[in-house]
């Protein structure tokens, strides 16, 4: 075992490592040993002792000399996502705000501090950022995530944004403590965000966030385009009423869990 510092907890040096490993094989895999080895700078004896233990567990996979990561990790992640009560009650009707308005439907929640996307309908005219279900991202740069972050508690909302920070992601990301405050104050009074390329050039977004019976914040759902299709007249007259009536059909569906 090994300790952060003197005061810190202790954490267990091989399990992070597996884990570094695990994430290297998903951004960089398939990988070979010495690929491993190298830019985890470990010795290829203990890069093989770790991939051999996660090929054994079936969590990752050998192949032509290759290791990459197996289809394990779906099976979990569907598995935790479908058997949320939020997941539940969103997914038909994302997929009929999709089907009414044609543009990507999204259903999101948070996690650690960051926006997670969990469900996405679409169709062949769809564009979005093409981000894998599952991904995270700063709550700040997507409207999904200011909706969630404008109600959340001002202690929670404070904590997420000094965790995290307020990195861009475009030229069009607010960076701005102050701005950013503003834009969640009049995303309250509106009852609704809008991110216009903020996260994904030239895509815009508008979002609602999903609360419990108790006011806290469960996730959001959104709706997003092509900029050129996502005018603040569409929104407001067509968008944003649609999405409010998700809200609440979800919402009521929730208070059944």
């Amino acid at each position: 075992m090994t300790r952060e510092n003197d005061d810190g907890p202790r954490r267990l040096k091989s399990v992070k490592q597996a884990f570094d490993m695990i994430e290297y094989l998903r951004t960089d895999g398939p990988a070979t040993l010495s690929d491993v080895a190298q830019a985890l700078d470990m010795p290829m004896s203990t890069a093989h002792i770790h991939l051999a233990t996660l090929v054994d567990s079936g969590y990752v996979v050998k192949s032509d000399g290759k290791y990459q990561c197996s289809l394990l990790f779906l099976r979990t992640g569907g598995e935790l996502r479908d058997e949320m009560p939020l997941f539940q009650a969103a997914k038909n009707e994302v997929d009929d705000l999709q089907e009414k308005l044609g543009e990507i439907a999204n259903l999101a929640t948070i996690e650690n501090g960051y926006m997670v996307q969990l469900y996405k309908s679409e169709n062949a005219e769809s564009i979005d950022d093409n981000a894998p279900l599952g991904d995270h991202f700063y709550m700040h740069t997507t409207a999904t995530g200011k909706s969630m972050l404008a109600h959340l508690p001002q202690e929670e909302r404070e904590d997420i944004l000094e965790r995290r920070g307020l990195p861009r992601s475009t030229e069009g990301t607010i960076d701005d403590h102050e701005e950013l405050m503003a834009d969640l104050e009049t995303i309250r009074e509106r009852g609704y965000s809008i991110n216009r390329g903020e996260h994904f050039g030239g895509v815009c977004a508008a979002a609602v966030p999903i609360m419990s019976k108790n006011h806290s914040v469960l996730g959001a759902i959104s709706l997003s385009g092509p900029i050129s299709r996502m005018s603040d007249e569409r929104i407001e007259d067509e968008i944003a009423p649609e999405l409010f009536d998700k809200k609440n059909i979800i919402e009521l569906k929730l208070k059944q869990y």
